[in-house]
């Protein structure tokens, strides 16, 4: 093995070596909605435990992306939601550093009209951040907002074509990983994250979906797994060749699967099931033999689920709470956790798991079998974007304001 892909190597099988503190991309340091970090806030409301909020210009639902003093948002606007930006605020007081203001390259067929163009969660290495935009346009800037690379994959692949927008955040694992499922030829781009070039290009038989790519070490390997149209994949995160498949999904995938251990946690669709497969390095068909259990999942049709503490959390469209053991599929509880509407992902630690609704209330329940609600907190306005973890402070995108939350 010669020294560039011993490096290659090394950063695939290390990805992600950010401190505790940083938030580095969807749904946190690892992509499971975790974090190890220790007392974070329980109680707080429009006026309580708000140490700052500062307002929020253009259409985005993106999350909060952070490393150390540095708070990254992207959004749009314009009349067609084609004028793309990037915003970038100090931690400690929401102040705006940098502003970088791109032009979308191609409309798609749709959009989701709260997020525009600004779904997808862009990602940072500490160096440089990386933003994925609706109209299919891929950029790198710098920490001081000088754009390093831009590409548009609309041009080069065609445009998005996806009823409501895409929504798929890039995901940083050494390289750069994007996955486009849509109306036309879908594909899972690995991207060298430092010159923008393309290190492999994998068609997939796919159709339309909202799903993230997700990151395992399966036996010292690092495979990329997407859900998509009635199947799940992996892919060997160096070539991008197809590894295995387990087939069960739905048509149309929105929530983000989720690796624990050597398990991988599946959901998609209204009335449909939660998929739970063992990864263990075995290659092709794994339908029949890797599936160690299959739970009814009501109507979970947006938000990503998560596992922590042995238990397996996810909250359905419509504001039902769920736990169920991780290592049978058992129901523990299912609870209402009020609230008509929930887009925003889970998120878990220091005991506690927080389920975010689309009207604005935050309802921290503590983790385990017993379910124990801890507070519901409401920020007075409406929530879709996914909370972010840094220094024991959630940072929270509001509809009109971003906000961090913590003791004053």
């Amino acid at each position: 093995m010669d020294a560039r892909k011993l490096f290659i190597f090394c950063v695939l099988l290390f990805p992600l070596a950010a401190p505790a503190a940083n938030w580095p991309g969807w749904r946190g340091p690892d992509g499971t909605g975790v974090t190890p970090e220790k007392d974070l806030p329980v109680k707080w409301s429009a006026t309580e435990n708000v140490r700052w909020k500062v307002p929020l210009q253009g259409a985005g639902v993106s999350a909060p992306v952070v490393w150390e003093d540095r708070i990254f948002l992207t959004a749009s606007d314009g009349r067609h939601n084609d004028r793309l930006h990037v915003y970038c605020h100090h931690r400690d007081d929401g102040r705006l550093l940098w502003h970088t203001r791109l032009f979308g390259s191609a409309l798609p067929e749709g959009q989701f009209p709260p997020g525009g163009m600004a779904v997808p969660t862009p990602a940072t290495d500490g160096k440089h951040v990386y933003a994925l935009f609706g109209t299919g346009d891929l950029a790198c800037l710098d920490f001081a907002g000088k754009p390093v690379w831009v590409r548009s994959l609309a041009q080069e692949y065609g445009p998005f074509r996806n009823r409501w927008g895409m929504a798929a955040s890039p995901l940083l694992m050494g390289n750069l990983l994007v996955q486009v499922d849509h109306w036309g030829q879908s594909y899972l781009l690995g991207v060298d994250a430092g010159s923008g070039a393309n290190r492999w290009r994998t068609v997939r038989d796919a159709s339309v979906n909202w799903s993230s790519p997700v990151a395992a070490k399966v036996k010292g390997k690092l495979q990329i797994i997407a859900a998509g149209t009635y199947k799940v994949k992996g892919y060997d995160a160096d070539s991008g060749a197809e590894i295995w498949s387990v087939t069960g999904t739905q048509m149309q995938c929105i929530p983000t699967p989720v690796v624990h251990d050597d398990m991988l946690y599946v959901v998609s669709g209204r009335s449909h099931y939660t998929l739970a497969i063992r990864l263990d390095g075995s290659r092709g068909d794994l339908t029949e033999t890797h599936v160690k259990w299959k739970a009814e999942s009501g109507a979970a049709y947006t938000t990503s689920p998560l596992c922590y503490g042995g238990h397996y959390y996810y909250v359905e469209d419509t504001g039902w709470g769920n736990c169920l053991n991780a290592a049978t599929g058992e129901t523990v509880w299912r609870e209402r956790m009020g609230g008509r509407k929930y887009h925003a992902s889970l998120l878990a630690g220091d005991g506690k798991v927080y389920f975010t609704s689309e009207e604005g209330i935050i309802t921290v329940i503590k983790a385990g079998e017993k379910f124990q609600v801890l507070s519901k907190n409401n920020l007075g306005e409406s929530i879709v974007a996914t909370p972010a973890v840094s220094n024991g402070q959630l940072f929270i995108r509001g509809e009109k304001h971003l906000f961090c939350i913590g003791q004053k």
